[in-house]
């Protein structure tokens, strides 16, 4: 098959003409070129293809990164080849297609180095020529792939991102070989057509096959076909992939991007989730527990249910906009439909959700029962939906419906009584079942009301989000952030599990971030880097700490400033330990317009005196603003709360409501509409 070489491309003409490409090498960039160029449909009638700077543009930075292998000392090859057929070309068009292989030429080289890149193919072909195979060989390029036990994988490559960079290039070489063929019978060219009926009588599998053979290893593409087939998993030796692409679509719904980061997973989880889960050793293990963790979530979706994902939030059974309190049921539809499984209900196609929202809360204890309550629409503390829970020790494995008072302490809702219990145990029974069949895995586990993911289950679920391009970071990555990056990620985290990652940011950059106050005077004499971290000669802990906190309570006050999210980035204040915050930090934070406020209440704690204009107008009035209830309680507490603070306010309510209307307009809009205050 290595045989097989695209027809009418010009490459004879082309050498002819071009003495400097001479040598194996040339002529492979000449012949991958050429050939390219005209499955791409260049114009071939003056005898060889003529690039447009589009056509230069996709064969420098998509054709060649997914169809060519080629040595750093060979790249320079194909921009050349692109730059040669320019030269047939006079005045502007010539000038058009150079400018654009100069603009491309960077990119294109960084593209071909690039591990994202890589297929099957193209990796094997880099590895063998690096152990001295001949790639022009198919016997001893065969021999090679006989030796191999277990082949590498490029860093931070897992072996499901190869497969899919693959399969990718193997549907766009045989869409740009089908669409050659068709356009060349449609319309035959002068100088032919580039696939004969012959060639093709074989398959476009089989022309795909050698021009890979030629393009990265003689025999390479025919072997990982054949007899080396295990070598080069394809889609079907990854059935986790459908469970990494519902913890997709999980994320996109909370998230709207995948690039937005999930929170590290807390120490103990922790532990496994290192560089097994981005491709390291252990990626194999992490492959199979996801394949058996994707068969337990196919399971239990495949039993009968009526669907209650659809019926959460939709106020079935409720007037619309009514809010649903302790006891009140809005599941699924009574409708006709098949009966629910009688162990699982309707909580089977909740297991990929399950398996995310565990992640997302930084691999923390959930509660059945609260979960159960979320799922049947009763009211939570919104303080509370994503708290931690305490995992009793191991004891009986039946599952119990909480007491009537610990249901209360977990939804922060009093009042619950054993009759709104008995309404929940069933429901919660239920999810139990769910949760138990998870925990078949090994990496979902169970204790009492508590449920959440092992750390190898950590591990596997990391494993997954990644491999669909979910962002998930561990704690070493996120401490070793810049504020500004840990701050905009961690306003979309739950509270329990940002605090801890701000206090793990700090003590990482501080050093020693809760070793007293300190006064920030006689730490050295080192100058700062721009965030204050010192030159390492002069500075000292103390002078850590201080630029630690310094950058972080800068980076809250700039990171979403103005726009929608500046309320959900100032609550970040309320999650610090204040009276760890050096007092050199927080006098230099009084003139902050957001932290301004908070830091003077720290100093003023501490016995210093803070001149009330220190503090920016803005800042006072974002701290009135963010101590005001929300949407949550009577409208007559939540008015009677406002009007308390404008009373204290100089100029009184209208000249607060103006303030806080400057600081922050779509907050000030959220919590004052409702109280019928009028806006500026």
């Amino acid at each position: 098959m290595a045989e097989i070489v695209l027809t009418n491309t010009g490459l004879d003409a082309f050498l002819e003409t071009s003495p400097e490409f001479r040598g194996p090498a040339a002529v492979r960039a000449v012949e991958a070129v050429l050939g390219l160029l005209a499955l791409r449909g260049a114009d071939r009638t003056a005898g060889v293809p003529e690039p447009t700077p589009e056509l230069a543009e996709r064969l420098l930075l998509e054709d060649l990164p997914a169809f060519v292998c080629a040595p750093p000392e060979e790249l320079a090859l194909y921009p050349a080849v692109l730059r040669a057929l320019a030269g047939r070309f006079d005045g502007d068009r010539r000038a058009r297609v150079e400018g654009m292989i100069g603009e491309a030429e960077g990119d294109f080289e960084r593209a071909m180095r690039d591990p994202g890149n890589l297929t099957w193919p193209r990796w094997y072909a880099q590895l063998l020529r690096a152990d001295g195979t001949d790639a022009d060989d198919p016997e001893a390029v065969r021999a090679w792939l006989g030796r191999l036990e277990a082949p590498p994988l490029p860093d931070g490559v897992r072996r499901a991102d190869l497969m899919g960079r693959t399969a990718l290039a193997d549907v766009l070489l045989a869409e740009a070989l089908t669409r050659a063929y068709v356009r060349d019978a449609e319309r035959p060219p002068p100088g032919g057509p580039v696939l004969s009926d012959h060639e093709v009588a074989g398959g476009i599998g089989a022309v795909a096959a050698a021009l890979l053979d030629r393009w990265t290893a003689a025999g390479l593409a025919e072997g990982l076909a054949g007899d080396y087939a295990h070598l080069a998993p394809g889609p079907d030796d990854f059935p986790h992939l459908a469970l990494a692409d519902a913890l997709l679509d999980e994320h996109l719904d909370y998230y709207g991007d995948a690039s937005v980061p999930l929170p590290p997973p807390q120490p103990e989880a922790g532990a496994e989730t290192g560089s097994g889960a981005q491709g390291g050793t252990g990626t194999q293990d992490l492959e199979r527990d996801a394949d058996l963790l994707a068969a337990a979530v196919d399971a239990l979706a495949q039993a009968p249910e009526t669907g209650l994902r659809a019926g959460i939030g939709t106020g079935l059974g409720t007037e619309v906009g009514t809010e649903v309190g302790i006891g009140s049921r809005t599941g699924p539809s009574a409708g006709p439909g098949p009966e629910p499984d009688p162990d699982t209900g309707t909580y089977g196609g909740e297991a990929a959700h399950l398996l995310y929202t565990l992640y997302q809360r930084g691999c923390s204890a959930e509660s059945v029962a609260r979960r159960a309550a979320e799922f049947e629409d009763w009211t939570v503390d919104p303080a509370l939906e994503d708290a931690p829970v305490r995992v009793p020790p191991p004891a009986s494995p039946g599952y119990t419906t909480p007491t009537a008072g610990e249901l209360a302490r977990l939804l922060g809702v009093p009042g619950v009584d054993d009759t709104e219990r008995a309404r929940l145990d069933r429901p919660a029974h239920q999810l139990a079942a769910v949760v138990d069949r998870l925990a078949a895995t090994g990496l979902v586990f169970r204790s009492g009301d508590a449920f959440g993911l092992t750390p190898h289950g950590a591990a596997v679920v990391r494993y997954l989000l990644s491999v669909r391009g979910v962002a998930v970071p561990d704690a070493a990555e996120t401490t070793a952030w810049d504020a500004p990056a840990l701050v905009s990620a961690a306003q979309g985290w739950p509270p329990a599990v940002a605090a801890r990652a701000l206090a793990e940011w700090l003590r990482a950059h501080g050093s020693a971030a809760g070793e007293g106050h300190g006064d920030g005077e006689g730490h050295g004499d080192g100058e700062g880097d721009g965030e204050g971290h010192g030159d390492g000669e002069g500075g000292g802990t103390g002078d850590r700490i201080e630029a630690a906190w310094s950058a972080l309570l800068r980076a809250v006050g700039s990171v979403s400033a103005g726009t929608s999210d500046a309320a959900a980035t100032r609550a970040l204040l309320g999650l610090l330990d204040w009276s760890a915050a050096p007092t050199a930090a927080l006098r230099g934070a009084v003139g902050d317009r957001v932290a301004g406020a908070r830091a003077a209440e720290e100093l003023r704690a501490r016995g210093e005196t803070v001149a009330p204009d220190a503090v920016p107008r803005a800042a006072l009035a974002l701290h009135v603003l963010d101590h005001l209830p929300g949407k949550r309680g009577p409208l007559e507490s939540r008015r009677a709360a406002f009007d308390a603070a404008a009373a204290d306010w100089p100029g009184g309510s209208a000249a607060l409501v103006r303030a806080m209307a400057e600081a922050d307009p779509d907050e000030t809009a959220r919590i004052l509409g409702p109280l019928g205050v009028g806006l500026p």
